[in-house]
């Protein structure tokens, strides 16, 4: 969803990116409905690639996301948008699979990504960008495991964490869920916003690249077209898939 500075223009690399991220998340999604909705073992899928495929589809549409702000004009609009997109989200499971809701998905942790940057953009665009990304990514690191209330280095612990942050579900916002917390879809404020603060350094230190790429849309296949939409293909790809399987199901192809 993010546009070049100028109107009517992409930075098509930086969709065709997002299109490919959107591809492999349609993949995660038709695997996962398979084998956890109508009980169909996939070998390939049941291992390690499972919790793989997942992450490099989340970090790619963090780091994204962060990229884009730099790009995009209109920050808190959008911000508020993707963020009611995610409420949403949280209200159909809540209503239609109460027993596995999702709060604070992933669109609702990039529109809260958004409105903090867009308060946080005219200081840290002072920021070097390099240092800004080395850091940014090591307190990404250092609080990987804040939900499980530890903060660590690969397997060195640095610190445990009182459990008197773990409360409600404003804590759990914020990455302090509480005893019992629930939800199929979870990224929290930490350590998420890191890796978003990474993105967004990324994009300084490149500004200069992505606006000299940027330029009238340009069709550079499913990809780009794909990437340009990405939200409303988010929204309403896992209903698809559903229904999709469900009549190859009935009809005995799967």
């Amino acid at each position: 969803m993010a546009s070049s500075k100028n109107h009517g223009t992409r930075v098509n690399w930086l969709d065709a990116l997002r299109g490919a991220a959107i591809i492999l998340m349609i993949i995660y999604h038709t695997c996962w409905d398979l084998m956890f909705l109508f009980g169909h073992h996939i070998n390939w899928f049941e291992k390690h690639p499972d919790l793989l495929l997942n992450r490099i589809i989340c970090f790619s549409f963090i780091l994204i996301s962060g990229y884009s702000v730099g790009l995009s004009k209109r920050i808190v609009r959008r911000g508020v948008i993707v963020f009611l997109c995610g409420a949403a989200i949280t209200v159909v499971t809540l209503v239609f699979t109460p027993a596995n809701p999702i709060w604070f998905g992933i669109l609702t942790f990039i529109g809260s990504s958004m409105l903090i940057m867009s308060l946080l953009d005219k200081g840290l665009k002072k920021a070097p960008a390099i240092p800004g990304i080395i850091i940014c990514l090591f307190l990404f690191v250092l609080f990987y495991h804040v939900n499980r209330g530890v903060l660590s280095v690969g397997s060195f612990s640095v610190a445990t964490l009182s459990r008197g942050l773990y409360k409600n579900y404003v804590t759990a916002f914020f990455g302090f869920p509480f005893k019992g917390f629930v939800s199929e879809d979870y990224f929290s404020i930490l350590p998420w916003i890191f890796l978003y603060m990474t993105g967004y350094f990324a994009y300084q230190a490149t500004s200069d690249l992505a606006k000299k790429t940027a330029g009238p849309i340009r069709k550079w296949g499913l990809l780009s077209l794909l990437g340009r939409y990405s939200l409303p293909i988010y929204i309403v790809h896992q209903g698809i898939i559903f229904v999709i399987l469900k009549i190859l199901d009935w009809a005995g192809l799967i």
